[in-house]
């Protein structure tokens, strides 16, 4: 993948996240470096011919409590309801980064949320050929994000065209 296909993947990851959490009233910036303190983690993994792998959000609990709907956020939400709602954020997010993918050419299929919550975890697998990693902050916490992927040697990201009309509008609810 050149350079050129990298850089886009990068603005597509910081722009999604930017624009999920903004849909969430909370305005968060890339940072360089970063711990996030007993995190909640969600993975989710995608597929396409050309291109599969996870993605992987950490998120500080003050965050993803603040980043929670107003009729969630009474009270003291149980661990129970933060971690549905962090495995909520990474579906939203990724499912972001497939709306900009499939206008760059590629139409990946997501699969379901796995969320794990606790001190120091650590991915100690092997770092795939395709990692793109953000980093940020808000006011109510700490995040990051993270793209991992295999993927075929001729891919390249095109410029995004039109819209894909078979994307699902960012915010919209699909019913099986």
């Amino acid at each position: 993948m050149n350079a050129e296909s990298l850089s886009r993947l990068d603005e597509y990851l910081e722009s999604s996240a930017k624009q999920l959490f903004d849909s969430n009233g909370i305005q968060i910036e890339a940072v360089a470096e970063g711990e996030i303190d007993t995190p909640f983690a969600s993975t989710i993994g995608f597929t396409s011919p050309r291109l599969r792998g996870a993605l992987v959000l950490s998120l500080s609990r003050e965050l993803v409590a603040a980043s929670l709907p107003a009729n969630l956020r009474a009270g003291d939400p149980n661990l129970g309801i933060l971690a549905d709602w962090t495995g909520e954020l990474s579906n939203q997010l990724l499912g972001r980064l497939k709306n900009r993918l499939c206008a760059a050419g590629i139409d990946i299929a997501l699969s379901t949320p796995i969320v794990f919550f606790g001190k120091e975890m650590r991915n100690v697998s092997h770092r795939p050929p395709l990692y793109r990693a953000l980093r940020f902050k808000s006011g109510s916490g700490r995040g990051s994000a993270e793209f991992q992927a295999e993927f075929a040697a001729d891919l390249e990201l095109v410029e995004a065209g039109l819209q894909n009309e078979s994307a699902t509008p960012e915010g919209e609810a699909l019913f099986f």
